[in-house]
């Protein structure tokens, strides 16, 4: 036998071999392939699909329904700020606002550096007659963006509950300072004038 004629018998006993080894551990009592049913594979929804959900439910007027589709986005993805910042909110409208700061500060542990989140947290604060705390999260929102007037408004609103008018005046100015078109800020410093 020559060498060639060697390595094909190595190669025939080799994969004789295979084919014994995958003949023994067949099953025979299985169906075939072709006879089996698809498997349903059931994907879950994105953070994003059940955050769309929830908020399609609050615009419907679901208040309860979009709580729950947002506590399901809290519970599978708990590092996720829009979820807690949102269900924050949705909260606070039932006045259920101790829950809603827990969020909130929750969300705030996660990116504290989210204008928004600080503005959200303040207005919730002076809601709630914590008006010092309600203070420090709309420096903390400025330090982050002074270009929302947003801020500035509800600042100065903050300002005219402290009876601090002066610093109110200067607060609605700027909001106007960043848009002039911003009627509530052109009627309350009207009021202050």
């Amino acid at each position: 036998m020559t060498i060639f004629q060697l390595i094909l018998l190595a190669a025939a006993a080799f994969f004789a071999y295979q084919v014994y080894m995958h003949i023994q551990n067949i099953d025979e009592d299985a169906e075939p392939l072709s006879m089996q049913e698809p498997e349903q594979i059931e994907s879950e929804p994105s953070v994003d699909e059940l955050i769309e959900a929830a908020d399609q439910a609050y615009m419907d007027g679901q208040i309860e329904e979009a709580q729950r589709r947002l506590e399901e986005v809290v519970e599978r993805y708990p590092e996720v700020a829009e979820g807690l910042n949102k269900l924050a909110f949705v909260l606070a409208k039932q006045e259920k606002l101790d829950e809603a700061r827990r969020l909130y500060e929750a969300s705030l542990r996660i990116d504290n550096n989210d204008d928004m989140t600080h503005n959200a947290m303040a207005t919730l604060l002076v809601r709630m007659d914590r008006l010092d705390e309600a203070a420090q999260h709309y420096e903390m929102a400025l330090g982050i963006d002074e270009s929302y007037e947003v801020t500035w408004f509800n600042y100065a609103n903050l300002m005219q509950l402290r009876n601090e008018n002066d610093r109110a005046k200067e607060m609605y100015a700027k909001a106007l300072e960043i848009n002039p078109d911003f009627e509530e800020a052109k009627e309350e410093l009207e009021k202050l004038a």
